[in-house]
């Protein structure tokens, strides 16, 4: 039989809460200062399907519980021509779970969230990105911040952290095993755009600027941005509807920096930041309650209970021998009960990437686009290189005011330098 792998602990949900609406893809982007020449592109991700080989592969569905087995085909890169995001289709893409996208000077790699997470997906990109400069002619010392041709031990790429982390829930209180109860949260409303478009606008500013203003709130970046898209959403939405629903803004969380692990497949968790609309509250009295909450909420005790709550559901004995059919409703449902009503929107900060000094002369900056859903027509998501940190806000509605608040007021109110560009689905205007 081929080499196959089991679906981690994350990833099994994709699959069944995947669908057009709801594609549980999502992309991350380098743009050059060139335009991106496709056959050496092509010749660059032949080169390192070796090291990746976990990205290389099919889904299946099984009895139990679905699976990847390596796909012998060859996967070609693609000139862009639909919006970000979009699903994947697995007869257009030869099987694979991935498509590699080129269009003027951006590479972009779109992923099905049950293959990796952006933690994991980012270190493809910035192999894909080395190697293609190579061949283009601008060979680069590796300063061990590239996976090396020889790729990862299988045992690393591959590992389920979560498994590998998980510890029995026998040594908690029962308050401590119980999930943390959240009502339905506020939900943004909009005219959907026609089929199934997104608009994607991007803010480009210095990294050292945006340290310097979080740390006059005395908070980090993730609790600044966070401070302001709620003041944003109190300001532009909340303080004029007749509601009582908290505005909860979700936060993925790379759990590699809290726990050592190299694998490239998904190890992360999601925090819900939930505050209750306060007319009073001005944006320094929201960075001091975001700042509580995430500190909170990042700690590794609180980190290794989430670990230990998603994990156990796995572990059950009725959960492991369901047939497939039954797993698929069961979580179907819990996904729309648990996960989907709870959140207003989502901020995910892929921190900054880690490449050699010499290939920041090649980049003008990486992007990051997270998928949507009806439920979550906005997301917002952010990435930074060098000095320049790129905030994208990719949304299914056409709604601007949420994003214009949040722009004016970093521009015109803390005076950042801001580059602001979007895609055909929409323009943008200061």
């Amino acid at each position: 039989m081929d080499k196959w792998y089991k679906l981690d602990n994350a990833a099994r949900l994709y699959p069944h809460v995947a669908n057009s609406n709801r594609t549980s893809v999502f992309r991350v982007s380098c743009v050059l200062h060139r335009t991106v020449n496709p056959v050496l592109l092509q010749e660059a991700l032949d080169s390192i399907r070796k090291k990746y080989e976990f990205f290389f592969v099919r889904i299946h569905r099984g009895f139990f519980w679905n699976y990847f087995d390596i796909n012998p085909k060859k996967l070609l890169v693609q000139s862009e021509s639909e919006t970000p995001c979009q699903d994947i289709n697995k007869i257009k893409n030869a099987g694979f779970s991935l498509r590699v996208l080129y269009y003027n000077k951006r590479i972009s790699v779109e992923i099905f969230h049950a293959l990796s997470d952006g933690g994991g997906i980012i270190e493809f990109l910035k192999s894909l990105v080395y190697y293609y400069l190579e061949l283009e002619g601008f060979p680069i010392p590796n300063d061990g911040s590239i996976i090396s041709k020889e790729g990862l031990p299988e045992l690393d790429a591959s590992d389920d952290s979560f498994f590998r982390y998980y510890d029995d829930l026998k040594g908690l209180s029962k308050k401590e095993r119980l999930i943390e109860k959240q009502k339905k949260a506020y939900k943004l409303q909009g005219s959907v755009f026609p089929s199934g478009g997104i608009q994607v606008t991007s803010l480009l500013l210095s990294s050292k600027a945006l340290y310097a203003l979080a740390k006059k709130y005395n908070t980090t970046i993730t609790g600044y941005l966070l401070a302001l898209l709620f003041h944003a959403l109190f300001e532009t939405e909340v303080k004029y509807k007749r509601t009582k629903k908290p505005v909860s803004i979700a936060v993925p969380v790379n759990l590699r920096r809290a726990f050592p692990s190299k694998t490239l497949r998904n190890f992360f968790s999601v925090i819900n930041i939930v505050l209750p609309y306060t007319a009073d509250d001005d944006l320094q009295e929201l960075c001091q309650k975001v700042d509580e909450v995430l500190k909170e909420k990042t700690q590794k005790q609180y980190l290794q209970k989430q670990v230990r709550r998603t994990t156990r559901f796995s572990m059950t004995r009725w959960m492991r021998f369901a047939p497939l059919i039954i797993k698929k409703l069961f979580i179907q449902a819990g996904f729309s009960l648990m996960s989907e009503t709870k959140r207003t929107l989502t901020l995910s900060n892929l921190g900054i990437v880690s490449i050699p000094e010499q290939m920041l002369q090649h980049i003008s900056h990486m992007e990051v686009v997270s998928h949507l859903t009806p439920r979550c027509p906005i997301s917002c998501s952010m990435v930074s290189t060098g000095d320049t940190t790129c905030i994208s806000f990719s949304k299914s509605i056409s709604d601007m005011e949420l994003l214009h608040f949040f722009t004016s007021y970093l521009s015109q109110k803390e005076g950042l330098d801001i580059t602001v560009y979007a895609n055909e689905w929409g323009n943008y205007e200061m």
